[in-house]
């Protein structure tokens, strides 16, 4: 197996960086978060690493298998990925075209059941969204940076979303707050509060824990 791949980067095309190493070229594919780094960054032509995962790419009756390089910037997001292909249904090549986000804001959006933050990743609808959650929900914490008070949330499980929970959510975005954000707040309301049964009222509470 192959875990490692240093040398020059000649270039990035598409989802592919090429990395020039002993005379030999890698192509080695990438997500859209990788390749925005390496491209902004301005590291073509500079000499980088990659932590690899190597696979195979068709399997029996569909035709050839093609060995097949993928590669992230760090360890962590490696073994982040490993966790993510492991949702039934989400293979290789679909799971690495959805990280145009980093690994940690990814496994945040998981474990804050961020589900309109996943749905806009490309190749993920709000089917495969629930279903990442669903199954990695826990089990990405370590990658995801969260303060002590997110991480108990977290292990309390989530907030079943009601209609006056989803108006108040809808409202806090309009007021410029982050998907996340918005989320985490009427959540933690909801929690605290499970006598708040309007979205008006649980919208004030917001307010006024803020004030604080």
């Amino acid at each position: 197996m192959i875990a490692r791949v240093r040398g020059i980067l000649l270039g990035v095309e598409e989802d592919q960086a090429l990395v020039e190493n002993g005379g030999l070229t890698y192509g080695v594919h990438i997500g859209p978060a990788v390749a925005e780094i390496l491209v902004s960054e301005g590291r073509v032509g500079e000499e980088i690493t990659l932590y690899t995962l190597h696979y195979i790419e068709g399997g029996v009756g569909m035709g050839s298998l093609t060995p097949r390089l993928v590669g992230f910037l760090s360890r962590n997001e490696r073994e982040f990925f490993g966790l993510l292909t492991s949702v039934q249904g989400l293979g290789v090549r679909k799971a690495l075209r959805s990280m145009a986000i980093s690994a940690s804001d990814y496994a945040r959006a998981i474990e804050m059941d961020d589900l309109a933050t996943l749905r806009r990743l490309p190749e993920i609808g709000n089917k495969t969204a629930q279903k990442i959650v669903m199954e990695l929900r826990g089990k990405v914490t370590a990658f995801a940076h969260l303060r002590d008070e997110e991480i108990a949330a977290v292990r309390r499980g989530p907030v079943k979303s009601e209609e006056y929970q989803e108006e108040a959510y809808l409202v806090l975005l309009q007021l410029q707050y982050s998907d996340s954000e918005a989320r985490e707040l009427v959540d933690r309301v909801s929690r605290d509060r499970p006598d708040i049964t309007t979205s008006d009222a649980l919208i004030q509470e917001v307010f006024r824990r803020q004030k604080k």
